[in-house]
């Protein structure tokens, strides 16, 4: 029986690139998933700059429908901005489809990955594949991460969501931007947000929420506010009847601590994506994660330094950016919850909501954090601070 070097479970963004590189650097590659591809995703399907550099792939070398933004309507606590940013939308239908076939993997489709076992020579065996590295990227409930049990400090997000084909002239005509520019409603108590994408002739709606039992009433009050707004085909109604659920885990930086398996002394398992659970703090970007994660596992294995791949994720520009966003929201829970929500509309209320949108329109679009050293030290006083008044007794 032919022998892999690696044995990749998941054909998604994150195995497909983590096949390609390995391919590419001599490897002999097979990837299993138990879908025939192309196939139907849940996906908002915004992607932002950094993942053409990560894919190694100019924008004008996708096939595939792409639609590039330069603005994004953001509502937040009853006012309408339009926001300069930038990114652009797939459809993850084309665009899985399109990486898996440059992957130059041996492809085993349609192909459930069952049982999951190390056999008598000490290679890991899937499907009736053999191979020396196995690598999981099958997103949340990758039956590799079950294996792994990579650490969980919280718990999923949950998503409601649907895309589907519609009349592009009942696009066009309730809109709210230009066609491909993302419509947001930042939820009032900033524990999730809602989006409205036309492509052309396709629309992706949804809601995402920090506790999975919230998503289902947050999707129906979005619904009714883009409704109002005018911003949904009525000939839509069926299709917004018809959303469908998930469930992933944002990136918390003790998950790179299951990157790469810790079992008999062996780094012959490694994580990818959502499996490992790298979907952006705050916006809960995945594929972008996903790709990086699956260059830079494939980077490691073709240097003979699996074990070498959580250090490459911590000190990725993008990964190290998520960790600081990490530690902003971490810090504005703590403050927050001592300080308790103010409300108001005077100036400072109205300031306070423009920054809360424009910082979110910003991080949507996937940009760098400015000045990462001031931000590290700005983080460490917040977080002396906190640490300080948490253990100061309280008199009463």
């Amino acid at each position: 029986m032919m022998i892999h070097d690696v044995l990749i479970v998941g054909a998604g963004p994150a195995g497909s690139t983590c096949a390609r590189f390995l391919a590419q650097g001599g490897a002999r590659v097979a990837l299993v998933d138990r879908a025939q591809f192309p196939r139907v995703k849940l996906c908002g399907g915004w992607i932002s700059a950094p993942i053409w550099d990560a894919l190694a792939l100019a924008p004008r070398e996708y096939p595939g429908g792409l639609w590039e933004w330069s603005a994004c309507q953001v509502s937040y606590r009853g006012e309408q901005r339009t926001i300069p940013c930038h990114g652009w939308f797939i459809r993850r239908f084309e665009l899985d489809d399109f990486l898996l076939r440059r992957s130059g993997a041996d492809l085993y489709l349609g192909v459930p990955a069952q049982e999951i076992a190390r056999d008598a020579d000490g290679l890991w065996s899937v499907a009736g594949l053999r191979a020396r590295i196995l690598v999981g990227a099958a997103g949340t409930h990758c039956p590799v991460a079950r294996l792994v049990a990579p650490p969980r400090p919280s718990g999923p997000v949950g998503v409601q969501e649907h895309e589907f084909r519609a009349d592009p002239a009942a696009i066009a005509r309730t809109r709210a931007g230009r066609d491909g520019e993302p419509e947001l409603l930042l939820h009032d108590d900033l524990r999730g947000y809602s989006w409205n994408v036309p492509k052309t002739d396709w629309l992706n709606v949804g809601s995402g929420t920090v506790a999975p039992q919230e998503v289902r009433a947050a999707w129906q009050s979005a619904r009714a506010h883009f409704a109002a707004a005018g911003h949904l085909p009525a000939e839509a109604a069926a299709d917004l009847d018809a959303m469908k659920g998930h469930t992933y885990y944002l990136f918390d930086p003790a998950h790179l601590d299951g990157a790469v398996a810790k079992n008999d002394g062996r780094d012959d398992v490694l994580l990818c994506g959502d499996s490992l659970g790298l979907a952006q703090p705050l916006t809960a970007e995945g594929i972008l994660p996903a790709v990086v994660s699956g260059r830079l596992a494939a980077e490691a294995i073709l240097a003979g330094a699996p074990r070498s791949y959580p250090a490459r994720l911590g000190a990725h520009p993008v990964l190290a950016d998520y960790r600081r966003v990490f530690r902003l929201r971490e810090a504005a829970a703590a403050l927050g919850g001592r300080g308790g929500r103010r409300s108001g509309g005077g100036p400072g209320a109205r300031l306070g909501r423009r920054a809360v949108s424009g910082g979110f329109a910003w991080m949507f679009s996937g940009a760098r954090l400015p000045a990462p050293r001031l931000v590290d030290a700005g983080l460490a006083l917040a977080e002396r601070w906190t640490h300080n008044h948490r253990l100061r007794p309280r008199t009463p």
